[in-house]
């Protein structure tokens, strides 16, 4: 009976926590497609690169769905570490390089500046102010959930969305100086926002160097 009810908590609480993961993931993905078509439309490195970031988030969600459900398996129970640590390997470096182009992207920004205008119309500011309260209402609900569950994994998807909700922040900042006094200060938002990418992907190679990533 003991077992019986142990198990019986293990399944919900893996339910709970691949529910929670795969909401994250599909509101990430919406967020980035919309903020990858205002990039495209505002000729915005700053926002392009939020997106892309986003993204990356995601990337690290379905490694979490993924190493959760290796982990319930029998088959894997034994080497599911080993499999999440090699898929977090290949994501990683697929993450480092795109941090690196963004990186690279927004120095040639600063050194030459681009003869392309940067639009930012009312419905884009919209827009990204809708990105930031959808990053701290999913972040608030992470918490909430990985506490009533007790999951490191969510707890710490929460911190990660929240902190996202900051540099869409930055965004949504340099976004309106541009739009009010028409000071681009993208690029250096856009090196931010490479470097936290940058950090995450060294992240899931090495866990050691963000203690929170999941």
């Amino acid at each position: 009976m003991i077992k019986y009810k142990y198990m019986a908590h293990n399944d919900s609480h893996q339910k709970t926590v691949l529910k929670a993961g795969s909401i994250a993931i599909v509101v990430n993905i919406m967020l980035a497609f919309f903020k990858i078509l205002v990039g495209a439309v505002s000729n915005s490195l700053a926002v392009t690169s939020d997106a892309i970031h986003g993204l990356v988030d995601t990337l690290s969600g379905i490694i979490v769905i993924v190493s959760e459900k290796l982990g319930s398996s029998h088959k894997f129970s034994r080497n599911h570490e080993k499999i999440e640590h090699i898929g977090a390997v290949i994501i990683a470096i697929i993450i480092l390089i795109v941090g690196i182009h963004i990186f690279i992207e927004s120095i040639e920004g600063i050194v030459t500046p681009s003869s392309e205008n940067t639009d930012y119309s009312a419905p884009i500011i919209i827009v990204l102010i809708a990105s930031i309260i959808a990053k701290l209402l999913l972040g608030r609900y992470l918490r909430t959930t990985g506490r009533q569950v007790k999951s490191d994994t969510l707890l710490a998807s929460s911190i990660e969305t929240i902190n996202d909700s900051i540099i869409s922040g930055a965004v949504l900042l340099s976004a309106i100086i541009h739009a009010i006094w028409h000071i681009n200060i993208e690029p250096y938002i856009s090196i931010v926002i490479a470097v936290v990418i940058l950090k995450l992907g060294l992240g899931l190679i090495f866990p050691q160097i963000s203690s929170h990533h999941h």
